[in-house]
């Protein structure tokens, strides 16, 4: 407070005491000693002491806040909650905590939730959005204007901002919340002056933090969490699980969309239509009366513009959302820049929480991706064109990734890592647009997939007709891309045992492929041995080893005896043998052909293991009767389609029932070991699902059921039940060998107890 004089001729004036000012005229400052504050008088004032005292003197309110939130509408975070709880500072100096994450994580909701609690016992407790050092400075001056009101009359900003820290150096029991910092240096030094007291700081980036402050991390909301929040907010939707799952659990997002649907009266489910249909317009939307800066769209604008100094970290975000959410592979930007360049940009984008980086992979929030995706040509970083460029860009460094020969088990770890990056970029990329490589691309992730394990075959079908439908848009339907598609096609349909869909697809694309490409091509010896499987499926024996035998001829002609499709072949034609000559001819040819694979391929190689499983199914059969294919074929049938499954299964009990057994040996405890190893090598080098890995889990349930032992019952059905699971519910054949097993389960009951099979030998 001052009072203003007349202004008076200069006289000669004196001053006396300690720290005193004397005046004749205008002073432009005035500093009265230590501890003093810089005073500007205009012409002459005179100033009452008690309006600018010590800051050390002034004492603090019991209540003073100034929150701007104290977060009631707030869900879960009880760990964070609990760590914040129980911090501790170190010796002579504050506390300072760091809430760091993803823009719209909530971490300003849980500052401000925590600190309305801490308010109850101490004060000040004072908000100040930091997103500079002058956002910062000016925080500091309201907090000195609300201690000592009379300063704001006496005190330029600057010198109120220095009363504020002399303040809060000189207390305790005060919490300061720098909300949003977006440069760790510019609250280093800030921290540096407070001796006691404590700070919650929340920030974007995640690196620069330490020696500075304790991080704590804030990811997304579990699931059950999310779906409270929306309830609080819209009220209860049976299809709220689903859009917050859509929306990545991110706290914000999922307030935004609750908040619009209540405000609009609109169901979960039509937001979820119109999100799909009206991307970039969904993620912008908030409610009339909420602030449209904070909507998921508006927040990560700011980020990419703090970020566009570098515009390889922009393109590169813009790539990732074409990728699935986790597990990208650091390798597939090499393409965009210098390895420094390129690791710079990725650590940027982690150092703001847009990304996770974790050895050779990069992570990144689905939403973050679903906006990138989105263009809008109101937001420069996400035009149509760049957009656009970003996919392609996505797509060129997957083709470049694919390895030469994906068949080749060295080549299975790298489809491993690319296949639900192809699946992701096939779900979000037009089909319209694929272009050649985008349809090669789907050619060869399908047909890893298929070879690898039938819980893939779905999903490969899926991609196999789109790349089909592609290179027969940009090649020709008779193209050998287009047909090697089609006979991929074909494959996966067999392998489903849908047998009626698969039949004319398989012979349509062999009688394609011997009119357009011969019949020694590579693809129509593949699509001869896919009919013969289906004539195998269908019981038609003798269809199926004359063509087997032909793919076997036409292979070794144009592969060469050693190529380990050559070796597929082999397998066949013994397998037909089986079928139409009885097992000892087809025993004999495929322990000659595990023989010759181990030798060429060593005891690990996939085709080894494919001969040996095959080998160890066939070794624990009785002598094929005649018709019991034709058998088999009508259960399958019968499984697949309408037909009268339990009729049919009893017929092939009683014909099994009728088998002479005695032939057999029963298993030694060197045949269970051997057994037991081979599937242990099988899971290890294919896998749980693959192909071969199910026969050598059937191998040794015929291994153990062949030793009629109580002990192995057990690990017989836990075989039984990894085959189940690893085919899983989406695979046609789990719901036909559900069907049967009812079917025998019913017929079971038919047969007095003890009934025993014909020729069963006695325990030794």
């Amino acid at each position: 407070m001052s009072v203003e004089f007349e202004q008076q001729p200069a006289a000669d004036v004196t001053a006396s005491g300690t720290s005193a000012v004397a005046a004749g005229g205008n002073i432009t400052n005035a500093l009265t000693g230590a501890g003093s504050v810089a005073l500007h008088i205009e012409n002459v004032g005179a100033l009452i002491p008690d309006a600018c005292p010590p800051a050390e003197s002034v004492g603090c309110p019991p209540t003073l806040t100034n929150l701007h939130s104290r977060a009631g509408l707030f869900v879960g975070r009880a760990h964070e909650l609990d760590v914040l709880d129980a911090a501790s500072p170190l010796p002579g100096q504050a506390l300072a905590q760091v809430l760091y994450g993803l823009g719209g994580i909530g971490k300003s909701t849980l500052a401000a939730r925590w600190a309305s609690g801490y308010s109850t016992a101490h004060a000040p407790v004072w908000w100040i959005t930091a997103d500079s050092r002058a956002s910062i400075d000016a925080g500091l001056a309201d907090l000195a204007s609300a201690l000592q009101p009379s300063l704001r009359t006496v005190l330029p900003q600057e010198q109120l901002t220095e009363w504020g820290w002399r303040w809060l150096a000189s207390h305790t029991g005060w919490l300061l919340v720098l909300d949003n910092v977006s440069d760790p240096a510019e609250v280093e030094p800030v921290l540096a002056r407070a001796t006691t007291g404590r700070f919650l700081i929340t920030s974007r980036l995640s690196t620069g933090w330490h020696g500075i402050a304790q991080e704590l991390h804030l990811d997304v909301l579990p699931m059950d969490e999310s779906v409270n929040l929306f309830s609080r907010i819209r009220g209860d939707d049976t299809d709220a699980a689903e859009l917050c799952a859509e929306l990545g659990c991110l706290p914000l997002a999922v307030a935004q969309a609750a908040a619009y649907c209540k405000e609009t009266d609109c169901t979960v489910r039509a937001y979820l239509d119109d999100l799909a249909a009206y991307p970039a317009m969904m993620y912008a939307e908030t409610e009339a009366s909420g602030n449209h800066e904070r909507t998921v769209a508006r927040v990560w604008h700011i980020t990419l513009d703090r970020l566009a100094t570098d515009p390889l970290t922009v393109r590169i975000l813009l790539m990732l959302a074409w990728f699935a959410p986790e597990g990208v592979p650091r390798a597939l930007f090499a393409s965009l820049g210098t390895p420094p360049a390129v690791r710079r940009a990725l650590g940027r984008l982690a150092a703001h929480s847009m990304v996770t980086l974790s050895g050779n992979s990069v992570s990144v929030h689905r939403l973050v991706q679903a906006v990138s995706r989105a263009d809008d040509e109101q937001d420069r970083h996400r035009r149509r064109e760049a957009i656009a460029e970003a996919r392609e860009a996505a797509m060129s460094a997957l083709v470049d990734a694919l390895p030469e020969d994906v068949h080749e088990a060295s080549a299975w770890p790298v489809m491993r890592a690319l296949v639900p990056h192809v699946e992701a970029l096939a779900q979000h990329a037009p089909p319209e647009a694929d272009t050649a490589d985008m349809a090669r691309l789907l050619t060869a992730t399908g047909d890893y997939m298929s070879s690898v394990g039938i819980r893939l075959a779905p999903r490969a079908l899926g991609l196999l007709q789109r790349a089909e439908t592609a290179s027969a848009r940009i090649h020709g339907a008779e193209s050998v891309e287009a047909l090697t598609a089609r006979v991929e096609v074909a494959h996966v349909t067999r392998m489903l045992l849908d047998v009626a869909t698969a039949i004319p697809v398989a012979e349509r694309a062999l009688a394609d492929c011997v009119r357009v490409l011969g019949t020694d091509h590579r693809v129509t010896l593949s699509a001869r041995m896919n009919v013969q499987k289906i004539a195998s499926l269908t019981g038609d024996r003798e269809k199926a080893l004359k063509l087997a035998e032909e793919t076997l001829a036409g292979r070794v002609r144009v592969l060469g005896e050693h190529a380990p499709a050559t070796f597929d072949a082999r397998i066949a034609v013994a397998m037909a043998m089986a079928e139409c000559e009885g097992l000892p001819p087809a025993r004999a040819m495929l322990d000659e052909v595990a023989s010759d694979c181990a030798r060429i391929f060593g005891d690990e190689h996939p085709q080894t293991l494919s001969a040996r499983s095959t080998a160890a199914v066939l070794a624990r059969q009785p002598d094929f009767l005649a018709g019991q294919m034709d058998m088999f074929s009508k259960v399958m049938l019968a499984a697949e389609g309408d037909g009268d499954v339990v009729a049919v299964v009893r017929e092939m009990v009683e014909t099994f029932m009728s088998m002479d057994l005695s032939p057999l040996a029963r298993p030694t405890a060197e045949d269970v070991a051997a057994a037991e190893r081979n599937l242990d090598v099988c899971l290890r080098v294919l896998g749980d699902d693959h192909a071969d890995s199910m026969a050598a889990r059937l191998a040794l349930v015929q291994v153990y059921a062949g030793t009629r032992e109580e002990r192995y019952a057990e690990p017989m059905a836990r075989l039984l039940a990894e085959i189940f699971s690893a085919l899983g519910e989406a695979i046609p054949l789990t719901g036909m060998l559900i069907s049967v097993v009812q079917a025998l389960q019913t017929v079971a009951q038919e047969f007095p107890d003890g009934q025993e099979l014909k020729g069963a030998a006695e325990p030794d």
